[in-house]
């Protein structure tokens, strides 16, 4: 039995133990630069802080997928000209966003990347006493995606949003996860990378949040702050 009253630590998947490489967010940072809109290390902060926002089931997030339901393209304009918004960038966005769009379309080309600290560690918490949980917003169920990133048999259970029928922040899949992983939602932790979704969606619901905040864009997220998924492997974490 672990030492402490945390009996079960449950994970987000996208952003904290797997990444796109190279990311997203980055990418397109270049690909303003190149098209003449350097961004300043402000600007990045504020839009990136603003992605958090965006995909944690936020309500512009809904409208655009109720306008473009079926319309990947559409939406994906949608959402990069509502991020230039978010930059502060002067111009013709919804044109900017089109010149974006259409170099990832050309070049973008992200491969799966675990960080090499994520299987000693899920080891370690296993080993440790911790019962352990892959939570995450997608649709489709986990257990292959956890297999096809190496790390099948590590998690007790795994939960996706479209099974539980609730999407972060929400509490229901957070309560859920709980009940899956056989305790009160006080003793289980949850660690996430995105503020909006992860920490105020655990801590709604009465998990003990933690965040992995590499780059430091949440200095007022008031729970335990991370940087690499190793450092888990830290006794004191909780």
């Amino acid at each position: 039995m672990p030492p402490n009253g945390i009996q079960a630590v449950l994970f987000d998947l996208d952003g904290t133990l797997r990444h796109n490489q190279p990311a997203g967010f980055d990418t397109l940072v270049g690909y303003l630069a190149e098209l003449g809109h350097p961004l300043s290390q402000s600007q990045q902060h504020h839009g990136e802080r603003w992605t958090h926002y965006y995909w944690a089931e936020s309500p512009e997030q809904t409208v655009d997928r109720k306008e473009f339901a079926g319309e990947t393209g559409g939406f994906w304009l949608r959402y990069t000209t509502r991020l230039l918004q978010a930059f502060e960038i002067d111009g013709d966005l919804p044109a900017l966003a089109q010149q974006i769009g259409k170099r990832f379309d050309e070049d973008y080309q992200p491969t799966n990347h675990v960080p090499d600290d994520v299987i000693p560690t899920l080891t370690h918490l296993r080993v440790s006493g911790y019962t352990l949980g892959l939570v995450s917003n997608r649709p489709e169920p986990l257990d292959g995606v956890a297999a096809d990133l190496g790390l099948g048999g590590l998690f007790h259970f795994t939960l996706s949003a479209g099974q539980a029928g609730s999407w972060k922040p929400n509490p229901g899949i957070f309560l859920q996860a709980a009940s899956l992983a056989t305790c009160a939602p006080e003793q289980a932790a949850y660690v996430g990378d995105n503020y909006y979704a992860d920490i105020l969606g655990a801590r709604g619901a009465g998990l003990t949040p933690v965040l992995i905040d590499p780059k430091g864009l949440f200095p007022d997220a008031a729970c335990r702050v991370i940087k690499e998924i190793g450092e888990l492997k830290q006794e004191a974490f909780l």
